[in-house]
């Protein structure tokens, strides 16, 4: 799993460590860890991909009352509805059971994109969330 951490001005890392703690809680107690640090690089996005995380998630995770930097767990979260992936035997979402959407590795078909952005702009207008169509 990959987490969001900044450096501040005296080049200190913050890191919300709920986030990690709620993560790593589904392994047993003294289970070892590897942390690797590394420089995030700039990517290059398609629109579609720019479009649901720049204009889609944030006003609909800020509607739900969740934080701006839930909005992977979100998604994954959509995801996992919308492609109605079943937990394992130990109740456990596992990330290899769900498809990866506008990832580099993503096998699906820029259709089934399109279906899975339409699903959940239908989903938030539900909820009573307005978002800017794309232009």
């Amino acid at each position: 799993m990959r987490f969001k951490v900044t450096s501040d001005n005296n080049r200190k890392v913050k890191i919300n460590w709920d986030h990690v703690n709620i993560y790593v809680s589904k392994w047993k107690p003294r289970t070892e860890f590897e942390i690797e640090v590394v420089r995030r690089q700039k990517k290059i996005s398609d629109p579609m991909r720019k479009y649901y995380f720049a204009a889609v998630l944030p006003p609909y995770l800020e509607h739900l009352g969740y934080d701006p930097e839930e909005d992977l767990l979100f998604h994954k979260q959509l995801k996992i509805v919308y492609f109605r992936v079943e937990p394992d035997a130990k109740g456990i979402y596992r990330d290899k059971d769900i498809p990866s959407v506008f990832g580099n590795d993503s096998d699906i078909p820029v259709s089934e994109k399109t279906k899975f952005l339409e699903w959940v702009l239908r989903k938030a207008a539900q909820d009573g969330v307005y978002i800017e169509p794309n232009a």
